[in-house]
């Protein structure tokens, strides 16, 4: 939040490629897990281009913490900055302050609730991860998750294991509550202001950015097509055609079941408010504590593919719910009712005045539903079978195995799962704008 404050600041100003900034500010949000940690290694690991190994650090456990949280402190704080100008903040100013002191004295208690909430959800996003910590942390930093999951796959201490995610719920809850009873402010038409220098702020906001995604490009010098080649037919590991195939098999067969999830929730929770916050809990709950409460809750169903879909569709709808539920709200009130009046029944109204207005917003949630079950980890390594090794599991498995080549394979998996995600996030990106 210290880096996304300043950052909000100026992207209050117009500057060239602003928009694109702001698109790759959410970037890491649709990057799978394994994709991150390999870039950090691949920057700042054994084997890395910078020539020092933080590996097993807490420092590239916070790198990449930042990675991923940098942009949603970001658009949580920058509707508020965009308003500041106006109302109390513009009062003080005219009256005389200073504009530090009018920081400080209104523009700061203003912005706290925005500063909270961001935090609040950093904390959420941050405390709940998997991947980095296991990948990158070692069990010198390991966290509930990875405690979870190494008393489930190495002890069968299924009690245990369902302590710590009892344990895990109530702290997240708590900040979720938490989280849901900061105050609003009232926010005034945003503006963009113009900026002074809009070619340097552009450049140095461009800077910023090639610094904190270092990581990424790294990743890709570090790319080699031979070891793309040697993943394709490899004998000791999972071949990439199977693992590919599995990630967009799974991808493509949860997603009817994450629509309708999502649309059901988001039908039900518009004029709701409990159902809102009911539909929420998926995203309260860890990958992997998904996928032990699935094998508890259905152990006649383990080992099946329906099981491992279900698990998808579960941790996927409420990304589709989030994106979806405000363009619901936002229809006008009158669509529905003269569709009825001009005869058209409730599910006819639906399909031919309601959902078209919402497809940009279906096929934003969509795209995102796709890109989380393609890189999803948690509950792949929970309820995995060797047949249904993905690109992620792909990827680890080789990370398991010491030696150059394992290394080299898994690096251009995850330059492979890094196009594919990105693929998805354009489309994401250009079904946001048309909403």
């Amino acid at each position: 939040m210290a880096l996304s404050l300043p950052l909000a600041f100026l992207f209050r100003h117009r500057f060239p490629l602003r928009e694109a900034f702001l698109a790759l500010a959410t970037l890491p949000f649709v990057l799978p897990t394994p994709v991150v940690a390999l870039g950090l290694l691949a920057l700042a690991g054994p084997r890395g281009v910078l020539g020092v190994d933080l590996y097993g650090t807490p420092w590239l456990l916070f790198w990449g913490s930042v990675f991923y949280n940098l942009g949603l402190g970001l658009r949580v704080l920058l509707p508020s900055v965009l308003a500041l100008s106006e109302g109390p903040y513009g009062a003080a100013r005219v009256l005389g302050a200073t504009p530090f002191r009018a920081f400080l004295r209104v523009g700061l208690p203003l912005l706290l609730p925005g500063l909270l909430g961001g935090g609040l959800l950093t904390f959420i996003y941050t405390f709940g991860a998997f991947g980095l910590p296991l990948l990158l942390g070692g069990p010198a930093y390991a966290t509930l998750e990875v405690e979870v999951y190494t008393l489930l796959a190495y002890r069968l201490a299924f009690p245990e294991a369902a302590g710590l995610i009892l344990l895990q719920v109530l702290t997240l809850g708590l900040a979720v509550l938490l989280y849901a009873r900061l105050p609003a402010y009232p926010l005034a038409a945003p503006g963009l202001r113009p900026a002074r220098r809009p070619w340097a702020l552009a450049l140095g906001v461009g800077l910023l950015f090639l610094l904190l995604y270092a990581p990424l490009l790294a990743l890709l010098l570090a790319f080699s097509p031979q070891a793309l080649a040697s993943a394709w037919r490899a004998q000791d590991f999972t071949p990439l055609p199977l693992a590919l195939g599995n990630a967009l098999r799974f991808a493509l067969l949860s997603l009817p079941f994450a629509l309708l999830l999502g649309l059901a929730y988001a039908l039900s929770a518009r004029r709701r408010g409990w159902a809102e916050v009911l539909g929420l809990l998926p995203l309260l709950v860890s990958p992997v504590a998904v996928g032990l409460g699935y094998l508890l809750a259905y152990p006649g169903l383990r080992g099946s593919e329906f099981l491992l879909l279900s698990a998808y569709a579960l941790l996927a709808y409420p990304l589709l719910a989030r994106v979806l539920l405000p363009a619901l709200r936002g229809l006008p009130p009158h669509l529905v009712p003269a569709a009825r009046v001009l005869g058209a029944t409730p599910l006819r109204a639906f399909l031919r005045a309601e959902l078209p207005l919402l497809w940009p917003a279906v096929r934003s949630g969509a795209a995102l539903s796709l890109a989380a079950v393609l890189g999803e980890f948690g509950v792949s390594l929970v309820l995995w079978r060797p047949e249904w090794t993905t690109l992620t599991l792909a990827i680890y498995e080789r990370l398991g195995r010491p030696g150059a080549l394992p290394y080299q394979e898994a690096l251009a998996l995850a330059v492979l799962l890094m196009a594919l995600s990105g693929l998805l996030f354009l489309l994401l990106d250009r079904g946001a704008r048309v909403g």
